[in-house]
Formats: C-alpha cells, sequence, structure tokens
C-alpha cells in the first residue's frame, strides 16, 4: 500500500515497510556504497543524497513512527469517491479498527557493549501483546551480561515493555480518524461513529472538530449512540504486567539462587548451615618440627592402639549436638598432632583430638561458648594415648573463638573454623608458646 511509503523513503533503501533496525541500518550500508561517488562504478550525487536522507529518518524511532502514520490522511471528497483501505496491522496484516503505532525494545549485551534496538510498527493489540512479550523474553535471555549498563537498560526495557511500550499519542490519534473514514467509505457507519466519537478528543484540532461534525451527521441519520461503543483494547491488564515483572527478576533470582544454594537448602530442609570463619595459620617455632627418630623412643610404654587420624581423645562425641559450630584441622607439620579445645574461662580441657602427619579432620557439634584452641606435634604416643613421649612444638593460637549461634526465622547459622598446622610465608598468625605442663593440664 501506498500509505506506509508515502514518501518513498523506504524504496529509496530498498526495504519494506516492516523491516527490523538491523534491516535498514544493513540495507543502508549496502546502497551508500553502491551510491557513493568514491565506492560506485556508477556514482549519483543525487541519489546518495536521497539515500542519506532516507536514512537519517528512517533510523531514528520517532522519526520513523511520525512518518509511518502521515501515510494515512484521508479528506471527506476522497470518502465520497472511492473505498479506502482500514489499516492493517504490520504484523497479521488483518485490518485493526483501533490501530496503534507502538515501538518496543530489545536488549542485546556483549560484556563490555550493551545496545538497544527498536521494534516497531502499527500493530493491533493482540499483536503488540505478542511483541511486548517476545521482546522482553530476548531482552531477559541477552541484556543483563554487560557491564555496566546491560542490567539497568534490561529492567527498563523489560518494564516499558510491560506498559505498553512507547507510542505517539498523536500518531494514534491521525490512524483512528483515517479508520474512522475508511469505514465510513465502506458504509460501517456503526463503526465509523465509533471512533469519531474517539476523534472527538484528539489534541489536533482540525481532527477534533471534524470529528464532531461528522458524528453530528451520523447521529441524524439514526446511528445509535448507545449501540456504537468500542472496548479499548489496548489495557495491558495486570497478568500482562505480572509477566513482565516476572522476568525482570528471573535472572537476578537465578544467580541469587546459586549463590546462596545453601541458605535455600538449609530453609528447605530444617538444617543448619556452616558458616564459614577464616583461617588461622600456624607459624611453628624455629626448631624442627620432624619426629625424633624411632629408634630413641622406649616402645615399651608406646600407646598399644594407635589412634586412628580424626579420633577423640577426651571429652567429646560426634553426637554433642547436631546443630553445633566445626572445627577443621589442617595437620601439614611434620609429625602427628593433639589438638586441645579450652574453655577460656575456666581452661578445662572441653574436647582433645588427635590428627595424623599430612591428615585434616573436622568435628561438628561444638557447642557455643569461648575456647582456647592449643596443640602440640611429635613422635610416639606414651601408653595413654593422650601425649607424646618427644614434642617438637608446643603451642597455643592467640585468639579466643567465641562462637554463637544465630537463629532467624527460616534457618540456623553455626561457625566453621579452620585451623592449619603447617608454616606459610605469610601466615597471618603466630601461636604463643606454651609449657608441656599446662598442654597436659586437664
Amino acid at each position: 500500500m501506498q500509505n506506509s511509503d508515502p514518501r518513498g523513503l523506504y524504496a529509496v533503501i530498498g526495504v519494506s515497510p516492516v523491516a527490523t533496525a538491523e534491516e535498514i541500518k544493513n540495507a543502508f550500508r549496502r546502497r551508500a556504497k553502491e551510491t557513493h561517488p568514491d565506492t560506485s562504478s556508477n556514482p549519483s550525487a543525487t541519489l546518495f543524497q536521497q539515500v542519506n536522507a532516507a536514512y537519517k529518518i528512517l533510523s531514528d524511532p520517532e522519526a520513523r513512527a511520525e512518518y509511518d502514520s502521515s501515510g494515512y490522511q484521508a479528506s471527506a471528497e476522497e470518502v465520497r469517491h472511492k473505498q479506502l483501505d482500514p489499516v492493517c496491522c504490520s504484523r497479521c496484516k488483518q485490518a485493526t479498527a483501533q490501530p496503534r503505532y507502538v515501538v518496543f525494545r530489545r536488549v542485546y549485551s556483549f560484556i563490555l557493549a550493551t545496545i538497544r534496538t527498536p521494534v516497531q510498527g502499527i500493530f493491533c493489540a493482540s499483536c503488540a501483546r505478542k511483541e511486548a512479550f517476545r521482546s522482553s523474553l530476548i531482552t531477559m535471555c541477552t541484556g543483563w551480561w554487560g557491564v555496566p549498563w546491560g542490567p539497568i537498560y534490561t529492567i527498563g526495557v523489560i518494564l516499558g515493555n510491560g506498559f505498553g511500550g512507547e507510542y505517539s499519542k498523536e500518531a494514534e490519534e491521525r490512524l483512528t480518524w483515517y479508520n474512522c473514514l475508511a469505514f465510513l467509505s465502506r458504509g460501517n457507519v456503526d463503526l465509523a461513529y465509533s471512533l469519531a466519537q474517539m476523534s472527538r478528543k484528539a489534541s489536533d484540532p482540525e481532527i477534533s472538530s471534524r470529528a464532531t461534525e461528522l458524528s453530528r451527521e451520523l447521529e441524524k441519520t439514526g446511528v445509535d449512540p448507545k449501540r456504537s461503543r468500542l472496548k479499548n483494547p489496548w489495557n495491558f491488564g495486570l497478568v500482562e504486567r505480572l509477566k513482565h515483572l516476572a522476568m525482570v527478576a528471573a535472572v537476578p533470582l537465578v544467580v541469587a539462587g546459586i549463590f546462596m544454594q545453601d541458605q535455600i537448602a538449609s530453609w528447605w530442609t530444617g538444617r543448619p548451615v556452616p558458616r564459614p570463619s577464616y583461617t588461622s595459620t600456624y607459624t611453628p617455632p624455629p626448631r624442627t618440627t620432624k619426629a625424633v627418630p624411632a629408634k630413641i623412643v622406649p616402645v615399651t610404654n608406646a600407646c598399644s592402639t594407635r589412634p586412628r587420624n580424626g579420633d577423640a581423645l577426651d571429652g567429646y562425641g560426634n553426637a554433642i549436638s547436631s546443630q553445633g559450630h566445626v572445627l577443621e584441622i589442617r595437620n601439614g607439620s611434620g609429625g602427628p598432632a593433639i589438638v586441645k579445645v579450652r574453655d577460656s574461662f575456666s581452661n578445662r580441657t572441653i574436647a582433645s583430638f588427635y590428627i595424623s602427619d599430612n591428615a585434616a579432620a573436622e568435628y561438628p557439634g561444638i557447642p557455643d561458648g569461648s575456647y582456647r584452641i592449643q596443640y602440640a606435634v611429635g613422635d610416639e604416643l606414651r601408653s595413654d594415648c593422650r601425649s607424646f613421649f618427644n614434642t617438637a612444638a608446643v603451642g597455643q593460637f592467640p585468639n579466643v573463638e567465641r562462637l554463637q549461634t544465630e537463629r532467624t526465622s527460616t534457618q540456623i547459622i553455626t561457625q566453621h573454623l579452620t585451623y592449619t598446622l603447617y608454616a606459610v610465608a605469610s601466615g597471618n598468625v603466630r601461636p604463643q608458646s606454651l609449657s608441656m605442663e599446662a598442654f597436659d593440664a586437664p
């Protein structure tokens, strides 16, 4: 139809009136190369200027909307002498009584680059809803991943699409008035009257006055004003908007779910979530930590049954509490170690554990309280299986660990302490020296 390209701008560039912004850009580059005096075998300065002028209008969403709707104009004289074609939806190609020129947008992100591209045209209300959903869905999948504008553009575009996109009220009024005359030329006076009533409220005084005059003439012919009413199909209801709001929240919720899977699992199962605290790194004293050679150990008084790695030696059972804190010991000190947990107020030994050389063990169920962590590194265990014949290092970590369980309405949060018994160049903890008598105290 001539209405969709009134001045032939689409024809100059070589695309159809329903071409996308990307198609128009690609066609412009091709046509500019074909007509440019420096790159074309048949240069044409006039045609090159026409191509540039056409692209200047069609590449701007607002200017393009104004151009597309400008073709739909008619006079009373035309109505008397010929039938006019009603405005058709650019997507489904069906005539629609209440068309609207709408611009929806999509966002594409490429890590450090984010672009917004328009999808526009004359829509019926049904196709507009479909395009709004499609554009928001594409944006949800492709828009978040740019830095820094991806999330900002994505949220704005999806919400804009969900509320009906961008449209010009003046362009809509021209389309409505044209349709009023088109249906009148085809003898559908009831529909023409309804559209004339809508056009009476137009901001353009010429359209408003002509619509008022036409309404009066049609009423004189017997049109019933009460029967000739149209519902507004362009109200994007609550359900439509909720769909777009869900798309706004979808990606952030997925990302949050990945980083908060422990908390979600805790809420779902009712089990506590261990909360990592920090790692204390042991810097050993200057003397060697290597165990004394076995030949000088009085084997006759040695522990008859050597504990396994992770065994509790005193005052501890793994069933103290299924919802307590976790103590993790990593031993790389050069020999087996005994680790003690003492109450910081009474200095009483709460628990002691045996850790094999180059091994690690976890002890769940540590109750709330304030504790000091002590260690001894040695060789063979004595007959009591709770002390060494020869010790290479004895000490305690300087900090008092205050363990306190946090409870919320959905989860129980405990602490996870990690102690590492070996020298690290950048170690952040220097243990305090401790006598063997103090370590062996009950």
